[in-house]
This record gives C-alpha cells, structure tokens and sequence, in this order.
C-alpha cells in the first residue's frame, strides 16, 4: 500500500461520512446514502461500525469503503460483504485492497459476497476468491388460475416423489426459536450464524416481517426455513431468504408447502440458493428456473420488476459452503416508507 492511502477500520462516530461518500459516489437516492436508521441496522448494531474505508493520509479524502456483515460474535467469524466502492485514487487495485484488508484483518473464515459484481470476476480471482451464481428454484400454486407477479408460460406443477410428511412450525419468538432448534449443531456449515445475528437480521427487523418455520421431521426441529410474503400487483408470493440446519429434511415438505401456499394464497414460492442437494429441492415440489426455463420469477420488489435475475456470488471457501438470498445485504429494502406511507428514500 502507498503510504498516501491509508486503509483502516471506520469508527463508530464516521457513520455519517460514509453516508456522505456513497451519497455522493453512488446515488444521491440510494437507501443506504439516506437512511441512518437502515445503515445502523445493517451495520452499527453491536458496537461496531463494520466499515472499511480507504483515504488519503495528507488530506483526509475518502477512496472507497467497504461494508462487511459478521454472522457470529465467535471467532473466526464467518461474514459478507456489504456496499464495496472505490473511486478514482492514486493507488492500482485499491478495491481489492480493501477487500482483502476486510478478510486479513478481521481473521474472519468465510468472507461471502452475495450479489457480487460479475464485472469484478477478475479482482476476486485475483485474492484466491471463487466465482459462481445463485441457484433460482420456485413453486407453483396449482390452485391459481391466473399469475400475476410470475409470468408464467409453462404451468409446472410438482408431483409428489416422497412420503415423508414433515411440518413446518412457526417459530414466532426467539426464546422459541432457542427452545426447539439449537443452531450451535451447526457451526462446521458454512456460513455459521447464531442465535444473536438471527434474532437481530429476522426477529428485529426494522422494516420487514419474516416468518421463521421449523422443518419438524416427527422426532424434532433439524432445519429452518426463512422467509418473507410479497404482495405486488395485488398479489402475494412468499419468498425462502435463509435456511439453517439438516438440508435433508427440506426433502420432507411437499406437502407442507402445498398447504402453506393454500392457506395463504400465495402464487408461488421461490428460492435463490447455492450449496443445497439439488434432489432434496425437486422432492419438496421445486423446480430449477435455468436458462431453458421459459417463466420469470422476479426478484426485484422495490420497486417490483417483472423479469429474471441472477445473483452472482464469490468467496474465499472453495469447499463445501451455503449461500442465499438473505445472505449479506440482498435482502435489504430499497424503500421505506413515513408513518403515512410516503417514500422517504429511493
């Protein structure tokens, strides 16, 4: 590193300079460049600001910042990026600098970046990072006649390929979260994330209201499933942002779902995952949406957008891993709205 550029740690009392920097570097409207409330949620709420930032030692000047989320208070940590921006410096490769500074510095074991630039392929590769996508699965209601969040050309409906007729329990609180599933059997899964980041990323949420299920396989809880209802067009779908545990147990769900879409009305379930047996997915009724794949489940809700999207990812790990869409800051909201309903930040 030149000695012009200083990479460090931000402090808790620079939180506002950061919103200044992306404010002016990103978008004068972007969420995280407004809302306070939302940049301390996502990354202020344990007594750490989990940013990075690059500047210049003579004048002060902000080159780029890096936000990172751990997942646990143990060490090593498992982690994902944030908002990752760097503008023009006197230093060559400043962004991977910052990356790297972000992974060496705080001995984290996974550094996991969902909803990677692909542009920045190159960059990741070059600190031992692998490149790969998102895996797009999603259910259908047989019961809807007419879709209107999905564009739907080819009306797949599962057939049932199990007799394993597992429950999902609605775990409403973290206390009975605690109770019935211990997350700790889980800490060689990667990324691990404890009972501390999901109560604060599920239960605490200041916008959004998740619904967290146990997978009940008849003996005990092994799994949980995580999501959230959203209600475009006049209608609802529910959208699997996290899963935690057993993945063998998801297998057991066919029916499950079936009487959740039903009794919810729900047009459809979706599931953007990376790391999962693929053969557990299909016996709970899903199907891979790949290129030949002629329907469009959207991703984009804020505002809702009614086509495809691949989330790219990369990481450090080049063994065995998970990743989803409520991983990092993919499921972070867009726009929040006033005790009125008025859009206060695009």
């Amino acid at each position: 590193m030149q000695d012009d550029v200083i990479i460090r740690r931000a402090a808790m009392d620079e939180i506002d300079r950061v919103m200044l920097f992306l404010k002016e570097h990103w978008g004068e409207n972007h969420i995280m460049a407004n809302h306070r409330e939302l940049m301390c949620y996502e990354h202020a709420w344990n007594g750490e600001f989990t940013f990075v930032i690059a500047e210049d030692s003579r004048t002060g000047q902000l080159y780029g910042v890096c936000g990172y989320i751990p997942y646990s208070g143990e060490m090593p940590k498992d982690m994902g990026v944030g908002i990752w921006k760097v503008i023009q410096n006197p230093h060559f490769l400043l962004g991977v600098e910052l990356f790297r500074y972000v992974q060496e510095q705080t001995g984290c074991r996974m550094l996991a970046d969902c909803g990677a630039n692909p542009k920045t392929k190159g960059h990741r590769k070059l600190m031992g990072h692998i490149n790969a996508k998102l895996d797009h699965w999603y259910r259908l209601n047989p019961d809807v006649k007419t879709y209107s969040i999905a564009v739907v050309n080819e009306r797949k409906i599962a057939v049932k390929r199990t007799e394993r007729p597992f429950k999902l329990i609605e775990l409403t609180c973290i206390e009975q979260f605690k109770e019935r599933f211990d997350v700790s059997r889980y800490r060689e899964l990667m990324p691990y994330k404890d009972n501390d980041y999901i109560e604060h990323r599920y239960y605490r949420h200041i916008k959004y209201r998740y619904r967290v299920m146990g997978i009940d396989n008849g003996n005990r809880i092994d799994a949980v499933v995580i999501g959230r209802e959203v209600c475009p067009n006049g209608q609802k779908a529910f959208r699997i942002i996290d899963f935690l545990g057993n993945e063998a147990s998801f297998a057991g769900t066919f029916d499950a779902w079936h009487f959740f879409m039903t009794a919810h009305g729900y047009e459809y379930i979706d599931f953007y995952e990376y790391g999962l047996n693929q053969k557990y997915l299909a016996d709970a009724g899903f199907f891979l949406r790949d290129e030949s794949d002629g329907n469009i489940i959207p991703n984009y809700f804020e505002p809702f957008e009614q086509r495809n999207v691949e989330i790219h990812i990369s990481t450090n790990i080049h063994g065995s891993f998970r990743m989803f869409k409520g991983d990092g800051d993919q499921d972070r909201p867009n726009v929040i709205l006033d005790a009125n309903c008025r859009k206060t930040v695009m």
